[in-house]
């Protein structure tokens, strides 16, 4: 067994040496026809607001019959390299299988007043938690797309896709929003998926590929799925940016501009600031989930559930069999 699992760490190891950009750094820009000038210089500019979107969920219990998932979101805004504002929401719990179409259709409703269009899939918890996050950033977003002032960048985590089909016109009402009140829209994705040969990542190989053609950062690059954009000159990282499809190089250089503003924080050099500082208030950590359990026991005592019922339904036994 213990050749098994040496072999095992040779595979994943050998999948990992695959994926990365060093075996060949001129492979992304000779096979794409890459040059020089495809590598747009980015000019910082710190007269534009920010206004920033995150959310985060964790997981609070996982039963045969559902998965209970806490929820929360954050939004800060910032002008002049300041924080000008910040909003958290209050703490949701919802459930993940048995009773999601419920929870989902109440919180889609607190937000935006209707019904979802489209229900969740049953069985895949991953896409059933996105869809509870992304409803709450969405809300969040079209209300700061509502009240920000104009010329304000709005700017979300992730990427302007909607994931699950009853986000699509929300997203479309968000778009529609800023252009209508001068608003400029972008989304910054921390770990892209995508590849440019099926195997390499994307990003980082646009990066050593600005490298070898001696360009200096700050900068962004045009792909198939946005923009890859180096955001600060001390920064070795760059991320998939991306804007609305009617989005010409005005606007693309706009948004670049002030996301590289807000790059130099030095604990997070290259990442705008301002979506770091939402998430930062939008995490939910071990100690907050502990809170919430010990509500849910609570909440329970006042029902006269007693702590066996509880643990019929909400225990688990891995925690016993692990205190030994």
């Amino acid at each position: 067994m213990k050749g098994t699992y040496v072999q095992d760490l040779i595979r994943v190891v050998a999948d990992i040496k695959q994926r990365r950009c060093n075996l060949s750094p001129t492979g992304f820009i000779a096979e794409q026809g890459i040059g020089s000038d495809d590598y747009v210089r980015i000019v910082p500019a710190d007269d534009r607001a920010i206004t920033a979107v995150d959310g985060s969920n964790a997981t609070v219990y996982s039963t045969p019959f559902f998965t209970l998932d806490v929820f929360r979101g954050a939004v800060t805004g910032y002008a002049r390299q300041e924080r000008v504002m910040l909003r958290q929401t209050p703490l949701r719990i919802f459930r993940i299988g048995d009773g999601q179409d419920e929870d989902y259709a109440d919180v889609h409703r607190d937000y935006f007043g209707c019904e979802p269009a489209v229900p969740l899939d049953m069985g895949d918890t991953l896409a059933a938690e996105a869809a509870f996050r992304d409803t709450i950033e969405y809300g969040l977003a079209m209300a700061a797309a509502r009240e920000a002032s104009p010329g304000t960048l709005l700017l979300l985590d992730g990427a302007l896709y909607a994931e699950h089909p009853s986000h699509a016109p929300i997203l479309d009402a968000i778009t529609d929003t800023c252009r209508e009140r001068g608003l400029l829209l972008a989304a910054v994705t921390k770990n892209a998926g995508a590849t440019w040969d099926g195997k390499q990542p994307l990003v980082p190989a646009a990066v050593k590929g600005a490298a070898t053609l001696g360009i200096q950062p700050p900068w962004y690059l045009k792909v198939k799925e946005g923009y890859v954009a180096c955001l600060h000159s001390s920064s070795a990282r760059g991320f998939l940016v991306t804007v609305p499809d009617a989005y010409g190089d005005e606007e693309v250089s706009a948004v670049c501009s002030a996301l590289s503003s807000y790059a130099g924080d030095g604990r997070v050099v290259g990442y705008p600031y301002p979506l770091m500082d939402a998430h930062r208030y939008a995490v939910i950590r071990h100690d907050l989930v502990r809170h919430v359990r010990n509500d849910i026991i609570a909440g329970c005592a006042t029902q006269s559930i007693n702590y066996l019922d509880y643990e019929d339904i909400l225990g688990d036994y891995h925690d016993e069999l692990n205190r030994y």
